[in-house]
């Protein structure tokens, strides 16, 4: 009987009235974690009731569409959402959608679930005016004062409800730029570490460089590279702030005709490399990597990927780029940070590109 119960209460929960019969068997072990027998057996049992119904059966299994008629069953936070909306006099059509947001609320008072909910209704009613503001902002006047709860807040539901979350904006995308006004080429920095590193050399005079910084708390050093990729290829969003001398703008960096990547040599630090690459066609290698190259092939100053380095999942991947291929190899199993370069390093290749030997 128990697992009659198992899988009564699994096939009511998604509020289903049908279900596909097609592996139907094999689905509900995988959710129930029942055995096959045991299911084969629940479903005949259920059949028998009159809660599951199908033309067709072939050895216990329903075949084709089957059809629910089980009693709802609803977990505690979803009755007291429930009740939160109707006291609310919640259109039941919009009730139907919000229903799914009490899987988000497990735990939550009922004042606060009122308070929620009255947030998002004045923020549909509201969105047509708050068209460009941050998000965060909006979530901080509207939902509890949380920046982050409307984000937390599954988006395919909020757009059902009426709450297009498109129309508002994300955070700041800030990008560091230094150098000269006429710049020999662009350097594309990974970490940041590495391009205050580059500031201390002459290479400033000669060399702009663009990097990104970590928001909030948010300061993890494999981060940096991602987010330098997702700002270049998000480049309409990009605010550049100046860390020396009076580089030309952003836009017109990113076009330079001698633009340069230095990353890490390692796996992500060439995925990043190639990534950027589909946005901005024309950058290469930066003549950095030959002193890192080096490095990896006459020094024992190398490492393997692993947690203590901050490199647990890098994983391997292929490039249709023979060149890039090379590189790839040649970290396959033993890795260099950008951090290593000594700065004399830096003044002698920065205003290079790499070439393959």
């Amino acid at each position: 009987m128990q697992a009659v119960n198992i899988l009564r209460n699994t096939l009511s929960i998604s509020q289903k009235t049908s279900v596909q019969g097609d592996r139907l068997v094999e689905r509900l072990c995988r959710k129930t974690r029942l055995h096959r027998n045991e299911v084969i057996k629940g479903l005949q049992k259920l059949r028998d009731s009159g809660e599951v119904s199908c033309k067709d059966w072939h050895r216990g299994e329903p075949i084709g569409r089957v059809l629910l008629s089980i009693q709802q069953v609803r977990s505690p936070c979803e009755e007291s959402w429930l009740a939160v909306m109707s006291d609310l006099d919640v259109d039941p059509a919009d009730q139907e959608i919000l229903i799914a947001l009490s899987d988000k609320m497990q735990g939550w008072a009922v004042e606060d679930m009122k308070r929620l909910l009255s947030g998002l209704m004045a923020l549909r009613k509201d969105l047509s005016l708050l068209k460009g503001q941050s998000r965060y902002l909006v979530s901080a006047k509207y939902l509890l004062g949380s920046s982050k709860l409307l984000d937390a807040l599954p988006s395919p539901i909020l757009r059902k409800f009426g709450i297009n979350l498109d129309l508002l904006i994300g955070p700041p995308s800030y990008i560091i730029t230094a150098g000269p006004s006429s710049p020999a080429c662009v350097v594309l920095v990974e970490n940041p570490q590495s391009m205050e590193a580059a500031l201390q050399t002459c290479m400033g005079n000669k060399v702009a460089w663009v990097t990104t910084f970590g928001y909030g708390l948010s300061r993890s050093g494999n981060e940096y590279g991602r987010q330098l990729a997702s700002l270049v290829e998000e480049k309409s969003r990009l605010t550049a702030l100046v860390r020396q001398g009076t580089p030309p703008p952003i836009e017109c960096l990113l076009q330079h005709p001698q633009i340069y990547f230095w990353g890490d040599f390692d796996r992500e630090g060439f995925q990043i490399y190639w990534r950027l690459r589909a946005t901005i066609s024309q950058l290469r290698l930066s003549g950095l990597y030959h002193p890192m190259h080096a490095m990896l092939e006459n020094t024992s100053n190398h490492h393997a990927y692993s947690h203590l380095v901050a490199k647990p999942n890098q994983n391997t991947w292929k490039c249709s780029d023979i060149e890039l291929q090379k590189m790839l190899d040649l970290c396959e199993n033993r890795a260099i940070d950008q951090e290593s370069v000594s700065l004399s390093d830096i003044e002698k290749y920065a205003s290079l590109p790499y070439t393959h030997c």
